[in-house]
């Protein structure tokens, strides 16, 4: 069986663990391992617009964290049903401490951002998004030293996927996290834009999903915080609607 992985360098924490977690399957199955950082096209070709992909026999596309479940019901012959994350997002704004995010600090949100609260993945994405960010790379939502919520960027001109591109417009790469219970996005969020402003940044994009919470979303969330609805950007039949939206800063 082949199986395809697609990503985006070192963009997302869980990447690192699902590459060492691939790794471990390589005898029983035929992996490739595609990074599309410099590699629009492929990233284009594949519509891509999630930090990374899973592509089963060159048919079947699985969007979130490949986990060990999923290999072995691979193996044994099992169907794997991937079914969107939809819940519904509290709206009462809940403010901590709001500190940036950077290469010295980023650890912090291994209890949240990975599946095996793994640091050493974490200090990869420093490692990667110091490569394109000054600094800082977004805000952070913290409480007792533990990270409720976050905003990220980078340059959207860095960006692989098939979006706006310039040099005066920021791409929001990963909001966190969703809630039942409070609000912990739009705090680290408007601080972001805030920092992009003084940077000289005029516009800020993202890609939300119309109902679910991955990516970043979902589109109603975004157009209460002053985001326009530019686009459908993508469709993913059975699991999402995906949107580009923008707000000028």
């Amino acid at each position: 069986m082949r199986i395809d992985f697609y990503y985006w360098g070192m963009q997302c924490p869980i990447i690192y663990e699902m590459q060492n977690l691939i790794n471990e399957y390589n005898s029983k199955f035929d992996i490739y391992l595609h990074d599309i950082s410099n590699d629009f096209s492929m990233a284009e070709k594949q519509k891509m617009f999630f930090p990374f992909l899973t592509v089963i026999e060159g048919r079947t596309r699985y969007r979130g964290p490949i986990k060990r479940r999923i290999l072995e019901n691979l193996l044994n012959g099992r169907a794997i049903v991937e079914k969107p994350y939809i819940i519904p997002l509290a709206t009462k704004i809940y403010e901590g401490e709001i500190i940036p995010l950077t290469k010295n600090n980023i650890s912090l949100v291994s209890s949240g951002c990975t599946l095996t609260q793994c640091k050493e993945a974490c200090n990869k994405k420093g490692a990667f998004l110091a490569e394109y960010c000054e600094d800082i790379f977004g805000f952070i939502n913290v409480k007792d030293n533990r990270v409720l919520g976050g905003a990220e960027y980078v340059p959207s001109i860095n960006v692989p996927y098939k979006i706006p591109k310039d040099i005066d417009t920021a791409f929001l790469t990963c909001l966190y996290h969703s809630s039942t219970e409070y609000d912990y996005k739009s705090a680290p969020l408007n601080a972001l834009e805030k920092y992009l402003k003084t940077k000289g940044y005029l516009k800020i994009i993202a890609i939300t999903d119309e109902v679910g919470t991955f990516p970043n979303g979902n589109l109603d969330w975004f157009l209460k915080h002053g985001y326009n609805n530019e686009r459908v950007i993508s469709v993913e039949e059975d699991y999402c609607v995906l949107h580009l939206v923008s707000k000028t800063l």
